[in-house]
């Protein structure tokens, strides 16, 4: 079975994000814990852990720190250069 793909970088960053919201806003993550029911050790994981976490776990973290998705999700990645779709290569072909 292969490995789960894990961007860190972007894990970092939305973390990070996520970390800055609750600081400025004054959430501990006791009040996540409470507004999530997540275990302590849970929400200490999604937003100062490095482990993947899922998107359903990200938008309850967001409301928890009363927080648009959008808000934390707001920046840009780096876009590889991939080849035609296979539908225009067989096309080609």
């Amino acid at each position: 079975m292969p490995a789960q793909y894990k961007d860190k970088e972007s894990l970092a960053l939305i973390r990070e994000k996520l970390w800055e919201r609750a600081k400025s806003s004054g959430i501990t993550l006791a009040d996540v814990q409470d507004r999530t029911n997540f275990s302590y050790s849970q929400v200490y994981r999604l937003l100062r852990g490095k482990n993947n976490f899922s998107f359903s776990h990200f938008i309850a973290v967001c409301k928890a720190l009363e927080v648009q998705p959008l808000d934390i999700l707001n920046f840009e990645i780096s876009l590889p250069k991939y080849p035609p779709v296979r539908r225009v290569r067989k096309q080609n072909s």
